[in-house]
């Protein structure tokens, strides 16, 4: 399947701002991994992932295999998510996660209500992600025995929905606040495909990809590694 974000992102950028971004990119010093691996079982330590998937069904497998891998060796796993007060929603969630009530009961896994940030980066407000980011260090920091390596794997659709609802700045805006602020670990980002093949949706592609580190589709699979 071929990916228009990709023509997109270096048609929509001068060579210099480019160079500008790969060089500050590069500093990070991320690994890059064979195109054949699957980055939802292994993403690159302290990376910003932008997710395209095609429908629900395709992100709920996406989310379940990043978490089981993650929860499998004693990682720290939080879903924060803008649809966790849609029962069903949260229902089809436990039944996809590996011991969904054990893990969360041991502090594995950790679910977050994402409304609250999202109203608040509506109005520019991102101190809640913030406070968030250190509970969520706090939390991986407490029990070293606990948690392996401190390593974080967190969800966030908070952006995504920025996006739909044509809050193009503020969605931006949470990309970039989270791409400056990496976890021990790693954040994972979900876009719907077909959002980003939409005007004025896809205006905005380049600037998301600029703050991420890698893209990958649903099955893990590598598009783009900057």
């Amino acid at each position: 399947m071929v990916f228009p974000i990709l023509s997109i992102y270096y048609n929509n950028d001068s060579l210099s701002n480019h160079r500008e971004i790969e060089k500050r990119v590069n500093k990070r010093k991320f690994p890059l991994g064979k195109n054949d691996e699957n980055l939802l079982l292994n993403p690159p330590a302290n990376s910003h992932i932008l997710l395209i998937y095609e429908d629900q069904l395709d992100l709920d497998n996406a989310i379940a295999t990043y978490f089981n891998e993650g929860l499998k060796h004693n990682q720290l796993c939080v879903h924060s998510s803008v649809s966790l007060g849609n029962k069903d929603y949260l229902e089809n969630f436990s039944l996809q996660i590996t011991n969904y009530r054990e893990n969360l009961e041991k502090g594995n896994l950790k679910i977050v209500d994402l409304v609250p940030h999202y109203v608040n980066a509506m109005v520019n407000n991102l101190k809640p992600f913030d406070d968030l980011r250190e509970e969520i260090v706090s939390i991986a920091s407490r029990d070293k025995n606990q948690f392996d390596n401190k390593y974080i794997r967190l969800t966030g659709d908070c952006a995504a929905l920025l996006l739909k609802n044509k809050h193009f700045e503020n969605c931006v805006s949470v990309e970039e606040w989270r791409y400056q602020n990496p976890l021990k670990g790693s954040y994972l980002c979900p876009y719907p495909r077909s959002l980003f093949e939409k005007f004025p949706f896809n205006a905005y592609v380049s600037r998301l990809v600029k703050y991420h580190d890698t893209i990958i589709d649903s099955n893990g699979k590598l598009i783009l590694r900057k």
